[in-house]
This record gives C-alpha cells, structure tokens and sequence, in this order.
C-alpha cells in the first residue's frame, strides 16, 4: 500500500472505479485517510481521519484543509497541498492537525497526487506522533532531572564546611523545585540548629519562615517526639510529620495540610500560612543528621513535585549526609592524630618512672593535656576490704574538700559506678554529673563532669586514675577520642605501675617462693647443668634420701638404665633437658629407681627459670604408678562392659529373626503334617512330605539355637546327670563326626546333678564335638569328651571367657578336647560372634548358641587354644544337691476325636491362621479367624458364648494379645484362652501371671501337638 501511494502519478487517467477501490481500501487501513480536490474539498475520508479530528461525516462540508497543517500560516498551508497536486512523488512533514475541540495533535502528513477520469485528486494521509512527543518531553525533562542530580553530587563532593555543605544542598533543592521555600535543620552535639533561607528574598516570607523554624528549633535526637509536638501535638508521639520522617527514615510529602491534619495540625497551618511542606532527612548508616525543609504558603502558585523530584532530592540528602560525614571524618582524624602523638610521648615517658610517686606525676600532667579536665586524683583499691581510697591529687582539689575528705575510704559494694570500675574493670565518663545519683560522696563534691579510669594488670585492679570539673569550674566537654586515649593512658601506667610494684617486692617473692618450694606436696627439684641444686621435701621422701644426698647428683642417676620404650635414660634427660634451656616447656612421662628399689612412673613438668646470670631447670615430679594401675583396671572393665553390650545387643537380633521365622516355619510344618496325616503309608508323595518335614525341624531347631543365644530358649529345667546325658548322645556323635576323628571318653559316674534342659545341654555336647571335628578337618586327629566336677574360685573365674560374673562355688564340666588346628588369641576373642566363622560358608550360630545356653544356666566358659596344638572347650554348671530325673518315655497315643467346639484362631500371619484352620477343622471343631486383636474382641461380641476357646497370639497390630485377653474376658470372664508365641513360655506367660490362662503353645507347631493343646483345654 505505501510502495503504491510513494510512487508518482500514473501516466494515465484512473477510473472511477479505480479511485471507488482505492476509497474502500482505505476505509479499511489502520491509518487517518481522505481523498480531496483541488479545491481543497473532502471527497472521501475513512473512519480513523474523522476519529482523529473529532468530527463526523457531516463535519466534512466546508472543512478547511488547512487544520491539517495548523503549525503553517493560511497561506503556506494550502501552498503546501498545491505543491503535492503538482510535485512528483509524495510530501510528507511532522505537523499539527486542529481537532474540533480545540486542541492539536502532532501528526507527520503525508500527500500524493492522482489523476483520474474525474478530475485531479490529493490523497491525504497521518500517523499520529502525540505518544513519540511525550516521550521525548519526558527524555528532556529526566535529562534535566539527571543534570540537577550530577551538578548537585559534584557540588557537594568538594565541599570543605558543613555550612558549605547545606548551602549547596538547599541552592540545588530551590533549583529543582523554585515554587518552595526551602530551610534545614541540622544537628550539633545532639542538638538542633535551624538554618533558614527563602526564595526571591521576600522579606515577608522569610520572617514566616523564620518563625517556622524557630518553633522547630529542638534537638533532632528528640525530633520523633518534641518536633512532632510542634508539627503532630494533636496526634502524638505515633504519628506527626516529624515522626514519619524520623521513623520511616525516608521523605515525607504533604501536598494540602487542609487534607492532612493527622500529619500537620489545623492550628499549626493556619499560624503559619503553610500550604505545603516537604521533608527529606540526610541520613548516614541509619542515622539521621539533618532534615532538609520545602514549604509552600497560602497565596502562592506552587507546582507540586513529581516521583523524579523527589527521588532527586532523597539522592541529594545521601550525598549531602555522605558529605558531611566526610567532613567529620577529616577533623576527627586530625584530632586523633594529635591524640595519638600525645599518647605516644605520655608513654615513652611513663615508661622510664622506677617510683611510684614519679609515675602518677607523669600520669597527672599528660592526662590534663590529653583531656581540659582540671582536676585529677590517683585511688589505690584493696580488694580484701572492697574499698578504694585517694593517695595522690593535684592541688586544686583541695579547694574543694579537705585532705581527710580526700583520704576517706569509699566501699565499691552497693555502689554501681564504683563496681563498675573496680570490679568489672569498666571505664566511667559522666559529662553532667546533676543528673547522676551513683556518683560517691556527691553531696559533699560539687561534681560537674566525672571521668574514672581502673588501671589494670593480667585482670587486677592496681588503682584508678580519676579526673572531674567542680563547681564554677562548670561542665568541661569531652569527645570520645579524648576519653579513649585517657583509657589507653591508664591501662599503659597499670603495665608501669605493676612492673614499679613487682621490683619492690621481688624479696617478699623470693621469701614466698621458697616457703612454697619447701612446703608443696608435690616433688620439686631444681636443676643446673643436668645436676639437682636443690630438692624439696616431697622429692626426698619420693626417693628415699636425704637432701644432702641428693643435691651434686645427676637427675640420671635416679633412674633405671633405659625407660619403658627402651631409650637410654642418661640420653632422654639429656633431650628434655636442652628443649626445657630453649625456653619450651616439657611436660612427659618417666619412670625413677627409689632407694627401695621401686620404680616409680611419674610425670614430669620441666620449665627453664632466670632468677640470676644462670638459668636453672625447673621440675615438678608427680608419682602416676596408682594413677596407671587404676586407668588399666578401669580400660579392662570397659573391654568387659563393651563385650557384655555387644553380646546383649546381637542377642536381641538374633532373638528378633528367630521369632519372625517361628511363623513361616508355622507353613512349613504344619502344612506338611496336615498332608501326612491325610495320606495313605503308601502314598509315593509320603517319602518327599516327610523329607520337608525334617528340614523344617533342622530349621526349628536352628531358631531355637537363635533363642538360645538370645536367652530367650524354651528351658524345661531339672535335675540332669551330665554324664547320662553324654552316654545317651554317644551314637549320634559317633555317627557325626569323620571315619579319621577318633573319640575317646573320659566320664565320671556319680557327679552332682546339674539343673539344666536337656535339649539344650544335649546342644551344647553336639554343637562343641562338631566343631571339634571340623578342626580336624581331614586329617586324623582326636577328640576327647571328659566330666567331672571342680570348684571354681574368685581367680578361677576371672579367666573365664564366658559367664565370668557368676558366683564361685562346686561346678560340674563338660570339657571337649581336639587336636585340630587351634586359635590365635584374636580369633579366640570373637568365636562366640553370631555368623563369625572360619570355616565354610553358612556356618557361626553353634557357638554363639552355646554362649546363651551357658549363660541361661548361670553357667561360665573357658577357652585354651594354640595355633598348631589345638583347643580345649570347658563348660561349667552350677553342681546341684537334689539327684537327677531320669527321661520319661514319650506316649505315642493319637489326640481323640473331639466334639463340634467353635475356636477363634487370633494371629496377625495368614500362614499360621491357615494351619490352625485347616488342622482343627481336620478333627470336627468350627474355626473362626481374627487377623489382630481388635477383630477378635468383634467376634467374641458377635458370637457370645458359641466360641469355647481362642486361640491368642502375643504380639499384634492395632490391639495385642494382652490387651486383647483383657477385652474378651470382659465380655466371657469363663473363655478359655491358650497363648501362642514363638519366644519361650516363661517369657510369654510373664505378662499372664494370674489372669486365668488354658495353655500356652510354641511356634513352630504340629497339628498333632496343637490338637492334643485344645482338647486338654477344653477338657479341664
């Protein structure tokens, strides 16, 4: 469209109807668009021209052209149309288009001839520019803005005054907004000092502008509170013009004050004429040290400020704040300098003092010079009595007390100024002492300023240096500088004033020193040359000689040939010695040879002294040799505590698998027993059915060795002959062990009897003769079984490996003897791990179930072994006074055919559900099931008396087996009850004592054994 508009007039005349195209195609274009003739008359225009200027169709009856060049005279606008009939090409210029309100709009215009059919034709066509213009206004005003900004900053960067500084700032505020009267109020010491200045020198408003500040003149550290009475009374202390600018720590605007009353009081505006009122605070690391003040009053135009303005303005008030900071700065570190000089001579010269009168002369004088105070006292402080009293002073404080004024003593207790001083070392300054009630003795001292400073050494107070002003001599001020260089003044005398006291009394120390030499509990030699000079008390009754005896001696001939670690003596004292010269200090142990012939193991602090021209080794000798018996017996008992933890701590995990595994055990014998029973003798499944079978007793019989360490085995305790018991296992053993391993007995009839389980004993016989033969291994060897009975004694027990903290007394062994390969100690030490093992892969549950049966029977251990020679198993029991039972022979009747009982099996393992099920519903009773003990008690309440007897599990979800027995003998007191649990009967029935169970059952059971359960319960 533009490429076609551009290009010049055709050669041709256009038709009407191509000019009827181009008007539509026009009416359809983004831009404002009209077709005229040279008469200037508007043929056609699209909706955007008549939108543009304001007018509607008829508005184009007698529209003059030239409101679309309103920047141009009459004249030259409609030259400039003429030109663009006849020009080739288009014309286009940024221009003025006359709305018909009045108003113009920027627009670039842009015309191009046509010939056609009817006549010669202009089409005329704008691009509104209003949003470019304002953007470049604004670019020109930010530019402007930004001008101001830089002048200012650069301005205040060089100035060297503080006036210099608000001069600067208040001139660049009053070019940025010329309509405000600008003043400043700034701080000095803490308090405000107003500045005013008013725009156009109008003698009338700088008299109101001066009576605005005059009632702002209050300190600006008070400027929340006093400055907001002035400019917020109505609205307190919370609110107020001045308290938003000092809590918000940012400008504040008020643009009418007739609108914000909570701000700026009603009153306070109408005094004054204020109309308008800015704020901006010179802030510095947050503090406020100034206040920068626009006003504007009733009667004047003022053009209020916008965003840049402000921010203008809050960038000068940093810079200004920066400035003046900077300012400070500078003469700060000018007075430090000459602070510092000062101080340096003051100490150069303390330094030389050797008396202390000369010293607190020094003191006196350069603490006038460092700080105006006139007077000044030296306290000296007795830290027995708490009291603190003057010794020295300058002379002019007489005038104000007398000399026994002066002297009186003053307690630091119950005073916090002198506490302060004298017992937390703290340095005190009090610029007007009216105010202060802690000051001592004030209402007999005029006191006006007070300065107190506690000379300290290594955490002592030696005294204090005090200075004040009294009376007429009114308040002298004093700058924080000044204060710390009187501070450093007093802590270098304390350094002086201790070393002047110290050399008075190196005689009284001498005399302490050897008072404390000859009376110290602990042995003290000194050395020069390697050879004692002198001994105490305590190292002649150490060594067993005499003083004299001991003084010319080498410190090396006190001691045996070589040390512990084999280093010769005469060269190790030779070692610490020569560091000890070097000025480090050796602390190590050594051992001494005591007349006696005693060896003493005792520490040794060696520290060089310099009393005079020749240093002297100093040594304190402390005897260890009770010391390191106790830390050995103590680090063995902590072997033995550790042992004992760990020993505890595998058995409750190896109590928690094997009770786990009692439940899937539960499938696989109980599922097998169900299928035997239900078999014929000939059945070919039989053989295989069995086999299963007997591997899950193997495994039930590894869960109870499980138990067994754990000390949760299922014991039947009773009088046992030892010996009957080897006897009766002869065959099996026989058959256990290789055709290479011979066994040789060596029993002895007519022991004590032993209370012990059988099973579990019988364990331990097989268990020990199998390992035995497998440290034979392949080779032949032998393997002896020997009993009989010993009585063990407090020494005999200590060298047990197992059991050691039983009680001594007559014991009945075992003892199992290879001659395999043998242990080393370190493998001897860890037999009875759970899974340790040195031979093949699976094996280590023997001899840790061993170690649980012995100690289940209140039983000890021992172990002799020797790589090479072989191992000896001796397991004690605790011999017995009752004779021992004899085995009675199993009945092999089948459990009864039973009635139509209804039981509810309660377990939380389907497994063992189903295997109860399935066996009790083989022999005619209803089973019921419950998967935890809350749905047991359900079906206690659903089925009342039907059920005859539950069968419980221990432990369950949501409600266990004890909490579920309590429940349902709620419901049926008379319910008959057995317990099931894969941990022993004493341990499951600990928690039942009395409460009225039928029976107890372990996991892993038959059907056979949990049928002959039920109908005896039933029965009784």
């Amino acid at each position: 469209m533009n490429a076609f508009l551009s290009s010049p007039p055709t050669p041709g005349p256009l038709s009407v109807g191509t000019v009827e195209a181009i008007a539509s195609l026009l009416e359809k274009a983004s831009l404002a668009f009209c077709i005229m003739d040279r008469e200037g008359r508007i043929l056609h225009a699209n909706s955007q021209f008549l939108d543009c200027l304001g007018i509607t169709g008829q508005g184009l009856t007698g529209f003059d052209p030239g409101c679309l060049r309103h920047d141009l005279p009459p004249g030259e606008a409609r030259d400039w149309f003429r030109r663009a009939f006849d020009q080739p090409g288009d014309v286009s210029e940024l221009g003025l288009w006359l709305r018909a309100d009045g108003t113009a709009l920027p627009v670039r215009t842009t015309a191009v001839g046509l010939r056609t059919e009817a006549g010669d034709r202009l089409l005329v066509w704008g691009r509104d520019h209003s949003g470019e213009k304002l953007v470049l206004d604004r670019l020109k005003e930010g530019a402007e803005h930004q001008r101001h900004l830089a002048e200012g900053i650069y301005a205040l960067s060089l100035t060297g005054t503080r006036e210099e500084t608000f001069r600067v700032l208040m001139d660049r505020a009053g070019a940025i907004l010329p309509g405000l009267h600008w003043f400043l109020w700034r701080t000095d010491s803490g308090k405000g000092q107003p500045l005013a200045r008013s725009t156009g020198g109008n003698p009338e408003i700088q008299n109101r502008v001066a009576s605005l500040v005059r009632e702002m003149g209050l300190p600006m550290a008070e400027i929340g509170a006093e400055i907001g009475a002035e400019i917020g009374a109505e609205t307190g202390a919370e609110t107020g013009f001045a308290r938003e600018i000092h809590d918000q720590r940012r400008l504040c605007f008020v643009a009418d004050t007739a609108a914000s009353a909570s701000l700026i009081p009603a009153e306070v505006a109408e005094a004054h004429g204020l109309r308008t009122l800015l704020g901006v605070p010179l802030v510095f690391e947050g503090r406020i040290t100034g206040v920068l003040f626009g006003a504007g009053f009733v009667g004047e135009a003022v053009s209020l400020p916008g965003e840049p303005q402000f921010s203008i303005l809050e960038n000068l008030a940093r810079i200004a704040a920066l400035a003046l900071e900077r300012i400070q700065a500078e003469g700060r570190l000018e007075i430090s300098a000459s602070l510092a000089r000062n101080l340096a001579a003051a100490v150069k010269e303390l330094a030389g003092a050797t008396r202390e009168e000369e010293l607190v002369a020094i003191l006196f004088r350069w603490a006038t010079r460092l700080a105006p105070l006139p007077e000044w006292w030296f306290n000296r402080f007795d830290p027995e009595k708490g009291e603190s009293s003057s010794q020295y002073w300058t002379p002019g404080l007489l005038a104000f007390g007398s000399e026994e004024a002066i002297r009186r003593p003053v307690a630091a207790d119950g005073n916090p100024l002198l506490e302060a001083m004298y017992l937390h070392h703290r340095s005190v300054h009090i610029p007007r002492c009216e105010s202060h009630p802690d000051l001592p003795d004030s209402d007999r001292w005029p006191f006006r300023t007070f300065v107190g400073l506690p000379m300290v050494h290594e955490g002592q107070v030696l005294g204090c240096l005090g200075g004040a002003s009294f009376g007429a001599q009114g308040h002298v001020p004093m700058t924080n500088d000044q204060f710390g260089a009187l501070e450093s003044l007093a802590e270098a005398a304390g350094l002086v004033m201790n070393r002047v006291h110290a050399r008075s009394a190196l005689e009284a120390q001498e005399t302490r020193f050897r008072l404390l030499f000859e009376q110290s509990p602990d042995p003290i030699l000194l050395l020069s040359g390697g050879a004692i000079v002198d001994a105490n008390a305590a190292a002649c009754g150490l060594f067993g000689l005499e003083r004299d005896e001991m003084v010319g001696c080498l410190m090396c001939a006190l001691c045996p040939e070589c040390q512990a670690d084999g280093t010769p003596s005469s060269d190790g004292c030779r070692a610490y010695m020569e560091a000890a010269l070097s000025g480090v200090h050796q602390r190590f142990e050594w051992a001494f040879l005591c007349v006696n012939g005693r060896v003493a193991l005792c520490q040794v602090d060696l520290t060089r002294l310099d009393p005079g021209n020749q240093p002297i080794l100093h040594a304190i000798v402390r005897d260890l040799t009770a010391q390191k018996l106790a830390e050995a017996e103590r680090a063995a008992l902590e072997r033995q505590l550790f042992q004992a933890q760990k020993m505890e701590s595998l058995g409750v995990l190896a109590g928690g698998i094997a009770h786990d595994f009692n439940n899937l055990l539960m499938g696989v014998l109980g599922h097998a027993g169900l299928a035997l029973e239900q078999l014929s003798p000939l059945h070919p499944a039989k053989r295989n059915l069995e086999a299963i079978q007997k591997a899950g007793q193997r495994a039930a019989d590894l869960t109870r060795q499980m138990l067994a360490y754990s000390g949760r085995g299922q014991f039947v305790v009773r009088p046992l002959d030892l010996t009957a018991q080897v006897e009766e296992m002869l065959h099996l053993l026989e058959v256990s062990i290789p055709k290479t391993v011979l066994l040789n007995l060596d029993l002895h009839k007519g022991l004590p009897a032993i209370s012990a389980d059988a099973t579990q004993i019988q364990q331990v016989i097989m268990n020990l003769v199998i390992n035995a033969a497998e440290a034979i291994g392949e080779a032949s060897g032998a393997i002896t079984l020997s009993t009989g009975a010993q009585r063990l004694d407090a020494e005999a027990m200590e060298r047990m490996l197992v059991g050691g903290e039983a009680a001594p007394g007559l014991f009945v062994f075992l003892q199992v003897e290879d001659t395999g390969c043998g242990m080393d100690a370190d493998t001897v030490s860890r037999i009875f791990e759970p899974f340790f093992t040195t031979k093949f892969t699976g094996r280590g549950l023997g001899l840790s179930a061993i170690m649980g049966i012995v100690r289940g029977h209140q039983g000890v251990l021992r172990v002799d072994s020797e790589v090479g020679r072989g191992t000896a198993f001796r397991v004690f029991f605790p011999a017995q006074s009752l004779a021992a039972e004899i085995d009675p022979i199993p009945g092999l009747d089948e459990p009864a055919q039973t009635g139509q009982a209804m039981i509810l099996v309660v377990d939380d393992d389907e497994t063992v559900r189903a295997v109860a099920r399935q066996a009790l519903e083989w022999k005619g009773f209803q089973v019921v099931e419950a998967a935890d003990g809350r749905r047991a008690v359900d079906l206690i309440h659903e089925h009342g008396s039907a059920i005859g007897l539950v069968l419980l599990d221990m432990t369950m979800p949501h409600l266990g087996g004890e909490g579920a027995f309590q429940e349902m003998r709620g419901l049926q007191p008379e319910l008959k009850v057995i317990l099931s649990s894969g941990y022993n009967e004493a341990e499951a029935l600990s928690r039942f004592q009395g409460k009225g169970l039928r029976g107890f059952i372990q996991k892993p059971y038959g059907p056979r054994d949990l049928i002959a359960k039920v109908q005896k319960a039933l029965e009784d």
